[in-house]
């Protein structure tokens, strides 16, 4: 008898020392305001990724006003009646929309990690390396390029 009792005391606290799971889940479309930063340059900025275009609208600085999109086939560079399209390959490497559009066409290809109740993914872009930090609720922290020494630090949205 004592033993039953005792078995069914370990697997009644086995039980209820469940693990939790957690799934990060990455929005098809979003629109986050973020601080831009490159060097000692920094700049505030909207991002909003819809369907399949990444759009980053400067904020701040001269550029406010400034769109700039990326399609993954072409950039184009929108400010009132000026609108100017290249070719992607024709583009610098660094263009805030074009490396922000790879990070988040690539993440499938992306290492995951659940560390202090945040999400890291670790993966490869036509810059170097990229680290994106999403937070358990899903809404992003930041995204960094250490080689290229460029990050993207989101401010914390209601979305």
């Amino acid at each position: 008898m004592k033993r039953i009792i005792t078995v069914f005391l370990a697997l009644l606290l086995l039980c209820g020392c469940s693990a939790k799971n957690y799934t990060p889940v990455i929005k098809a479309d979003f629109n986050l305001s973020a601080v831009y930063k490159t060097g000692d340059f920094s700049y505030s900025c909207n991002i909003i990724k819809k369907d399949g275009c990444v759009f980053v609208i400067p904020s701040s600085t001269r550029a406010k006003g400034l769109i700039i999109s990326c399609n993954g086939k072409e950039v184009s560079f929108k400010r009132k009646d000026f609108i100017k399209k290249y070719p992607i390959e024709e583009i610098d490497k660094t263009n805030p929309a074009v490396i922000i559009y790879r990070v988040f066409t690539s993440l499938e290809n992306a290492k995951v990690n659940l560390a202090d109740d945040e999400f890291t993914y670790t993966g490869n872009c036509s810059i170097g390396k990229y680290i994106l930090v999403q937070r358990k609720d899903n809404s992003f922290s930041s995204l960094t390029f250490p080689e290229a020494d460029i990050s993207v630090h989101f401010n914390k949205s209601a979305e």
